[in-house]
């Protein structure tokens, strides 16, 4: 299970090989469940799908999922799981070009993830941050939840 904490870092492993895609026409769209592009060990942390269309710029990623996420409830301070439902949608690029943006001294560099010289894709970190994307602001175990329980409830 991933954890709010662990998102901070890199918990998810996904290279993708969009090689043989580049070389597709214009259009062309492949689609695979998010689980089977983990690695074995984590093939249960994330659920759902995801297509790749080949664009005249790169591949446009588009999907849906859900991932089990431990965090800690803003009322009491314990900590339960929920799912999280997230959605990607995303242009990767295989020229660093498309990946700048104009600044008043040219262009700077971007730290979105893009398709590497090797035509592989850190699809992992795309995952973790829609994921924390769509993590609640206010995360809490239920509706109702009563809070911080009394330390001493008789004085």
């Amino acid at each position: 299970m991933l954890t709010a904490e662990s998102l901070s870092g890199d918990p998810i492993q996904a290279r993708y090989s969009v090689g043989s895609l580049l070389q597709q026409p214009v259009g062309t769209q492949v689609t695979h469940d998010i689980a089977d592009i983990l690695t074995r060990e984590q093939s249960s942390l994330v659920s759902g799908h995801i297509t790749f269309t080949h664009t005249n710029r790169g591949i446009a990623l588009s999907g849906e999922g859900e991932a089990d996420v431990r965090m800690m409830c803003m009322r009491c301070l314990d900590e339960f799981a929920a799912q999280v439902a997230f959605t990607i949608e995303e242009q990767v690029h295989p020229d660093p070009r498309y990946a700048h943006r104009r600044g008043a001294e040219g262009f700077e560099e971007d730290d979105e993830p893009g398709i590497r010289e090797d035509n592989t894709l850190d699809l992992g970190e795309i995952i973790r941050q829609h994921i924390v994307l769509h993590l609640p602001i206010k995360p809490l175990c239920r509706r109702d939840c009563p809070g911080i329980k009394e330390l001493n409830p008789d004085g």
